[in-house]
């Protein structure tokens, strides 16, 4: 069974009642509504958007999707890789507490989170976020089923390393599973932590996994976070994580992409106090028929801030990517120093690497640099 790739209508009509019965505030709600407006207007992406046009989703809109119901998912046989970290484990869009043993006073499910008015997420959900995001995105904030959030309150210092692990099993012919996570890391003043996100998914299922991130950093905060994904090779990954940096704050963003048939991620980043500092590093091993796309933007909007990125890539097969990176520096964003650069090395004549850096500099007193490589 296949739908045409702008039958927006589909992709509403196959998520039609997964929330039946779940309580949410009603802040939440109007999100969502806001959400579902703006995507019934825009649908998802396709080749004619500037920023999707190296990336066809012919073969992923062909498929229908909807939601794991809770109960579907708590009776799923996992078997996990062994793992040194706490962590929580997520099968098919929702949390199962009985494979999960990380422990920490601030740490919550999404579910969960949106329950307890004393971390006040409606001031920091989807602030992140542009006010025009694409399709994928919009559905994300429509349909979140779960995730995590993580709200360290000011001087709080992780010890350990947190793993979230999110599973992905295979649907039916007719309709295949989609989990939309949303995730928050809400660090306070002089925080410290490191999160690994960790995608997997059984041999040969077919799904869209629609992951959202969202990272606030007050001054000074500490934040290491890292995505591995390694989905099925025949499984949809969609990802996004939004970081918004207040001064002094250092983030670092390691991506890290080994597997799935289509993969679009996003990694953008707002610095907004000065003497903040983001380093951003990315790794694609492609294989096969496999599609990487990474799209990357820092935003450079005060001064004194810096930023490092670095992304590589190593194509095997028939493998393509894509990396469209993107540094802009505002008129008053002075003393700024941005690197970037993006390296790629083909090991098959009919792999593919499309590199796209862009600069867009409106100050005077900066020290900016971007490359990129294809051999």
């Amino acid at each position: 069974m296949s739908i045409a790739a702008n039958q927006t209508e589909s992709w509403l009509d196959f998520h039609a009642g997964w929330d039946s019965g779940l309580l949410q505030p009603a802040w939440l709600e109007q999100q969502r509504q806001t959400a579902l407006e703006y995507f019934s207007r825009t649908g998802l992406p396709g080749i004619r958007d500037e920023q999707w046009r190296y990336t066809n989703l012919r073969t992923l809109k062909s498929h229908l999707y909807a939601p794991t119901p809770v109960s579907d998912s708590a009776s799923i046989t996992v078997e996990l890789p062994a793992s040194d970290h706490p962590r929580l484990v997520f099968v098919n869009g929702h949390l199962r507490p009985d494979l999960s043993d990380a422990e920490f006073a601030f740490l919550y499910s999404f579910s969960d989170a949106i329950q307890q008015p004393q971390l006040n997420l409606e001031a920091v959900f989807n602030q992140t976020l542009s006010d025009e995001p694409h399709g994928f995105t919009a559905l994300n904030t429509a349909y979140c089923q779960d995730g995590y959030v993580l709200a360290l309150p000011a001087n709080e210092v992780m010890s350990e390393v947190l793993e979230i692990c999110f599973f992905h099993t295979a649907g039916t012919a007719e309709q295949h599973q989609a989990a939309h996570y949303r995730n928050l890391i809400v660090a306070g003043a002089n925080t410290k932590c490191a999160v690994i996100e960790r995608h997997l998914g059984t041999d040969g299922a077919v799904y869209l996994n629609n992951t959202v991130t969202e990272i606030i950093a007050g001054d000074n905060a500490h934040i290491d976070h890292y995505t591995i994904q390694q989905e099925s090779d025949d499984a949809f990954h969609v990802g996004g994580v939004f970081i918004r940096q207040a001064a002094g704050a250092q983030v670092s963003s390691h991506n890290i992409a080994l597997h799935g048939l289509v993969t679009r991620n996003d990694v953008i980043a707002d610095l907004a106090g000065p003497g903040a500092h983001v380093e951003m590093n990315g790794l694609v091993l492609g294989q096969g028929r496999q599609h990487v796309d990474n799209h990357t933007a820092v935003m450079h909007t005060v001064p004194h801030c810096s930023s490092d990125e670095f992304y590589k890539t190593i194509l095997d097969e028939q493998s393509r990517s894509v990396f469209r990176g993107r540094i802009v520096v505002a008129q008053d964003a002075q003393q700024t120093n941005a690197d970037q650069q993006n390296n790629n090395l083909l090991l098959s004549a009919d792999a593919e690497a499309d590199s796209k850096p862009q600069l867009e500099i409106y100050a005077d007193d900066v020290k900016c640099s971007h490359g990129a490589t294809v051999g």
